[in-house]
Parts: structure tokens; C-alpha cells; sequence
């Protein structure tokens, strides 16, 4: 049997975790890794619980770690926390359970009574741990996810134009779009402008449709920076299904010239109203992106 060492955080941990974390999310559909500067930021907040993430080493070497967090109660007022199930390297995959054992027992000791989890088929689909460790299943995420790939674009008979996203011209139309469908505040609004100009790199287009001065399709293709041939398509919003369907076609043809072979939206809030369109066209998954499970700590 493999020998591991569990230990809490400590100062330094922040890279290893990382490279664990982007080397698990390889094998997901939808890969997401916090990076290390933002971790060390997290871990220097005054509420911050060091005996909350838990690291297992192989001799000297990192090989998986598991995060948790003491969060509020609910309606019921029982003590909670919620936990991400292990990221470990492969070939260590026997570190799973000590770590599970080692956050349960904690959070337990720390007077935790219930700990929830999400768990999703697009990122580590871990439904196996929830069924070995007990959990049962509460609901899913009112947040749809859909993935383009595979989708059959027939052609239309209409030629619809699809633009740059000009952002003298647009921007102001393109926020009033926002504001409608994913109902941000003042606040995100502009935490959301900061976003977009620091991270342009990612974004490989965005695209817009327009008829007689209106937005009427809009997307953008935000390349995933841990699996460079997967991107998401934020803030898609259309008014009809032959819009969808250019901005599809565009996408499809964009991918095929950036290496891009994996696409995924997100409807949520105001843009579940949009489902009919994208299932009119047949865009394959479209199930809630998670579903969270409950433990009872007795």
C-alpha cells in the first residue's frame, strides 16, 4: 500500500496545488483551476481556516488535495460546510479516501453537522463518491449548460451577418443586454468591464448580430486557459432561433480555424428564457451544470 503524509495548508502550498488542480481538470470536459496568486489571496483573508484544505505528499512530493469551507446555516440552523471533492494526481487515486476521512473528521470536530457538495458531469463527475460516502442528492443547479459540438447547422435560406464586436458602437447596446438576461448589479457590471479588458487574451471573438440598430445575436468565444482546445460562449443572447443558428455556424467555423473543438454555454436567471432556441437547434447535454449533494456528519 502507498504510504501518504496528510498535512494542513501551509505558506507555499499555493503553486503545487495549482499544477495538481491543472493537471486533474485535463480529463474534464470543462476544465477550472483556481491559480496560484488568487489562492494566496484567498488564504490571506483573515477568515481563512487553514485546517480546512488538506494536501496529501507521497514522500516529498504533492500529490492531491482537498478543500472545504465552513459556510452559514440555513433555514434549519445547523452547522454546515461545503467541500470539493479531492484533486489528485494520477496513480495516486488511493489518497481519496484519507483525504474524504480527514476533512469529514475535521469538519465534524469543528461542530459541522452537514456538508454539501456539487458535483457535475463536466468537471470530475465524482456521483461515485457521493453513493460511497453517503450523500443523498438535494436539487439541481437551476443553470443549464450546453455544449455546440455536434450539433447538425443545416443551412438557412436567409444570409444573416455576423460582425466584430465594435465596442464604440456596441458597448452600451451590448451592456443593456446583460443587464437583462444575467441581471447583474451596478457592482459586477463593472467588475465584468474590468474582466473583459484584463483578460483579452482569452477572448478569441465576439461577435454580434444586428438589424435596424438593434443587437439582436451576440456571443463571445472565451478560450479555456488550462484545455486550449475548449471555450466557453459567455453572454450569448439572441432574439430569434435563425440567430442562434448564424452565430453557430460562425462559431463552428472560428473553432475549426483556432483549434477550438469543444464549446459550451451556460443559461442561467434571466437567460433560461433563451432554451427554446437552443433546443430548437438541437444543441446536445442541456442539463443543469451540477447537482448538490448533502452529507450528514453523525
Amino acid at each position: 500500500m502507498e504510504e501518504y503524509t496528510l498535512k494542513n495548508y501551509q505558506k507555499g502550498f499555493e503553486q503545487d496545488q495549482a499544477n495538481i488542480g491543472y493537471q486533474v481538470a485535463q480529463n474534464w470536459q470543462y476544465a477550472h483551476q483556481t491559480d496560484a496568486e488568487r489562492l494566496k489571496v484567498i488564504y490571506s483573508e483573515p477568515s481563512f481556516d487553514p485546517e480546512t484544505r488538506h494536501y496529501c505528499f507521497k514522500g516529498n512530493e504533492m500529490i492531491g488535495f482537498l478543500t472545504s469551507k465552513v459556510i452559514e446555516p440555513k433555514e434549519d440552523g445547523r452547522k454546515r460546510a461545503s467541500l470539493v471533492f479531492p484533486s489528485i494526481l494520477p496513480g495516486y487515486e488511493g489518497a481519496t479516501d484519507m483525504l474524504l476521512s480527514k476533512a469529514f473528521s475535521t469538519l465534524k470536530d469543528k461542530g459541522v453537522e452537514v456538508v454539501e457538495t456539487y458535483v457535475s458531469a463536466i468537471s470530475g463527475n465524482n456521483y461515485d463518491l457521493t453513493q460511497k460516502w453517503g450523500y443523498r442528492h438535494i436539487k439541481d443547479q437551476d443553470n443549464l449548460v450546453y455544449i455546440l459540438n455536434g450539433v447538425d447547422l443545416k443551412e438557412i435560406g436567409e444570409k444573416i451577418k455576423v460582425r466584430e464586436f465594435d465596442k464604440n458602437q456596441d458597448l452600451e447596446k451590448w451592456l443593456a443586454l446583460v443587464r437583462e438576461y444575467d441581471e447583474i448589479s451596478v457592482e459586477t457590471e463593472k467588475q465584468l468591464l474590468q474582466k473583459l479588458n484584463n483578460e483579452a487574451g482569452n477572448i478569441v471573438a465576439h461577435l454580434v448580430i444586428e438589424e435596424d440598430g438593434e443587437i439582436v445575436g451576440t456571443t463571445l468565444i472565451y478560450r479555456n486557459d488550462i484545455k486550449a482546445n475548449t471555450a466557453n460562449l459567455p453572454f450569448t443572447y439572441v432574439t430569434e432561433t435563425k440567430y442562434l443558428h448564424a452565430l453557430a455556424t460562425k462559431v463552428k467555423e472560428i473553432g475549426k480555424r483556432e483549434n477550438i473543438d469543444l464549446f459550451f454555454v451556460w443559461l442561467f436567471r434571466g437567460r433560461l428564457k433563451l432554451r427554446k432556441h437552443f433546443d430548437a437547434l438541437n444543441f446536445k447535454y442541456g442539463q443543469p451544470s451540477a447537482g448538490l449533494f448533502e452529507k450528514e456528519l453523525t
